[in-house]
This record gives C-alpha cells, sequence and structure tokens, in this order.
C-alpha cells in the first residue's frame, strides 16, 4: 500500500465539476465493487413522514440516492434521501414519503455512489502526487495545499486519469489543461516560475552559481567558483551562470 497522502490539493467535488456527471460514471463491470448494504426498516413510519428508522448503515449513502423498499405487507415504495446518511446512523432523512413504510421492509443499496466517491478520492490522490513529484523540491507540502495553482493542476491531472480510467480517450480539453498543468509544473521545478502566494522551503532571494574553465581537469573542467557564488543553501538544483564559461582566466 502506498504512504498515505497528507494533503489532497484538489477535493473529489473539484474532480467532479471538471467532467460532470458522465465523466464520472462508474464502468459496467465496476458494479461489483458496489456495496449492496440491506437497509431495513426498524419502525412503521406513515405517509407523508420524513424520518425512517433502520438498522445502522454498514456504508454511507449520498443524497438523492432512491432506495425501493418492499416486504414485510408494503409496497414497492421508493424513498430518496433528503440528506447524506453516514456509516452508523439508525435514521434516514427523507423526501415526503408516498406511502407507508412498514417496520422490517427492506431496501438494496447499490453503492454505486459509494463506489464512485471511492474512484473520485484516488483520482485526487493521483493528482497530487503528480504536483508534489515537480514541486515539492521547492517547496513544502503544508503549502502546497494553499496554493490555487496546485488546486488547478492536481484537478486536470486527476480528471485526466480518471477519463482514461474509464478506458476512453480523454477529450482534447481535458488533454489540454493536463498538459497546460504539466508544462507550468516543470518551470517550477526548475526554479524558472514561483507558485503564487506561498514560500519555498527555502530563501526566496537570488541563488547563483558562477563556473570556470579549470585546465588542470581532462574532466569536468566547468567548476564553480564558490568566493562568486551563491552561498545559501538550496534542498533544489541552483540555476548556473553559464556566460563565466567564456572567462580567459583560468582558475589555479
Amino acid at each position: 500500500m502506498p504512504v498515505p497522502l497528507p494533503n489532497l490539493y484538489c477535493s473529489p467535488q473539484d474532480v467532479y465539476d471538471s467532467l460532470g456527471a458522465e465523466g464520472t460514471d462508474l464502468l459496467l463491470d465496476d458494479r461489483n465493487e458496489a456495496t449492496g448494504q440491506k437497509v431495513v426498516a426498524t419502525q412503521t413510519a406513515a405517509l407523508n413522514a420524513t424520518t425512517l428508522p433502520i438498522q445502522a448503515l454498514t456504508f454511507p449513502i449520498l443524497a438523492g440516492s432512491t432506495l425501493q423498499f418492499a416486504g414485510s405487507g408494503s409496497d414497492q415504495i421508493g424513498v430518496t434521501l433528503s440528506s447524506v446518511a453516514r456509516t452508523g446512523d439508525t435514521t434516514l432523512t427523507v423526501n415526503p414519503l408516498s406511502a407507508q413504510v412498514n417496520a422490517l421492509a427492506s431496501a438494496i443499496d447499490s453503492g454505486a455512489n459509494v463506489a464512485a466517491a471511492r474512484r473520485l478520492v484516488k483520482a485526487c490522490q493521483y493528482g497530487t502526487s503528480e504536483v508534489k513529484f515537480y514541486c515539492c523540491t521547492r517547496y513544502d507540502d503544508s503549502q502546497l495545499v494553499l496554493a490555487w495553482s496546485c488546486n488547478r493542476w492536481a484537478t486536470a491531472l486527476g480528471a485526466r486519469w480518471l477519463a482514461r480510467r474509464r478506458r476512453q480517450s480523454a477529450s482534447k480539453g481535458i488533454e489540454a489543461d493536463a498538459e497546460h498543468a504539466l508544462e507550468q509544473m516543470l518551470m517550477v521545478s526548475t526554479g524558472a516560475r514561483s507558485i503564487e502566494d506561498i514560500g519555498t522551503r527555502t530563501s526566496g532571494w537570488p541563488y547563483m552559481s558562477n563556473i570556470d574553465v579549470d585546465v588542470r581537469y581532462e574532466l569536468g573542467k566547468v567548476r564553480v567558483i564558490p568566493v562568486l557564488s551563491e552561498g545559501t543553501p538550496t534542498q533544489y538544483a541552483q540555476l548556473i551562470d553559464f556566460n563565466s564559461i567564456f572567462y580567459t582566466g583560468y582558475t589555479w
């Protein structure tokens, strides 16, 4: 198992907003990952009731989900949740019931909503790991999570992963967003650009290595001149003053 990420730079809602409902739907063969939990009424709920007592839930159920209750003398009735039901809840908050639901009537939750949510979280993890790969040499994780650019990059990369994961080619717009994100992150990793509104791991003031050609060496003749170079320690690659290689003086 990979080490859990302490922070996600985008949310499942960000990826969902990027791809829309059709772009985040599960594949048919993903349905076997659905929970399939049985939801059982513990007390009779009358017509127009807005709460339904149930046995404790094993998995959450999202708001807007519809459960088809039947059995125990009840006709089949669709019950739509008006708010999210969490693991362990013993009461469903629902839209006014169109018919009575008897005690011990039951419904099967397809669990597709939970499986889809897991896919969205994995997309966020993928996008976040890509941003960390490029940016963590210069920026701390606790700072990256605060930047809108990181949110945008992680969302674009996570959306592309999810689109491809559906065994479909990602749309040109999604591919373009992801490629643009990678280009910008590459500039950040080389120090050509800085991420807005957050601080780097080390000093942000200019740093430079001046070099010279030392003819005493057959290999690696280009050498840093410490007394002329910026001495601030960094945890990432320094910019090199390549113009100094044209100096005619020798180092002895």
